[in-house]
């Protein structure tokens, strides 16, 4: 039978200043926390750094977005004008809502910052088929069949066609190195108007 531990059994023989240190053995119920922790982060790394977990930023811009399409219903019927167009180009959760609905319907061909793939740089100052900011809503709502791009006149509501396409001219304020310059190059988007925020 082992002999119990005395006091002086504890203490280890180095000191420091005086000081002398107890041989304390850990909690088991801090071992057991600290064992359950790192084997949990083997399956969290690579569920969100590897696999298909969402980053912070991924589920904030997905609840900005859905906060923005329920927004959109209380915007009522819009008008594809260039006030219109302007004013919500400004517009950060109406553009926010639109960020995710571009992502899903014109990154493949846009990229998802809009820098050109299939189709062109919505980025730079050359653009094909819009000579103005209005002519967008229509690009949009037509689509353009012998390029591949698809009429989403079907699929969108005119409401969100027109906070689409200020989405796109926005891009426009930020030009990207992308796919090179198509089509002609066209006048700036005007200032917006007074009273137009």
């Amino acid at each position: 039978m082992a002999e119990p531990r005395t006091e002086l059994d504890r203490v280890f023989d180095h000191d420091y200043d005086g000081i002398r240190e107890y041989d304390n053995p850990m909690p088991l119920w801090w071992i057991v926390i600290f064992a359950v922790t790192v084997v949990f982060a083997f399956p969290y790394i690579l569920h969100y750094h590897f696999g298909a977990g969402l980053s912070n930023e991924q589920l904030l811009e997905a609840e900005v977005g859905a906060y923005a399409t329920q927004l959109v219903a209380t915007y009522g019927d819009l008008e594809p004008d260039q006030p219109t167009l302007l004013r919500f180009m400004d517009d950060r959760v109406a553009m926010a809502g639109m960020k995710g609905l571009f992502r899903g319907r014109c990154a493949q061909c846009h990229q998802p910052d809009g820098s050109g793939n299939v189709g062109p740089n919505l980025t730079d100052d050359s653009w094909v088929h819009v000579k103005t900011i209005t002519d967008i809503p229509a690009v949009v709502r037509a689509g353009v069949p012998v390029k591949g791009m698809p009429a989403w006149s079907a699929s969108l509501t005119e409401t969100q066609i027109v906070l689409l396409s200020a989405y796109v001219a926005s891009l426009r304020r930020a030009p990207l190195d992308g796919k090179p310059p198509q089509g002609e190059i066209i006048p700036a988007w005007p200032a917006p108007g007074p009273g137009s925020s």
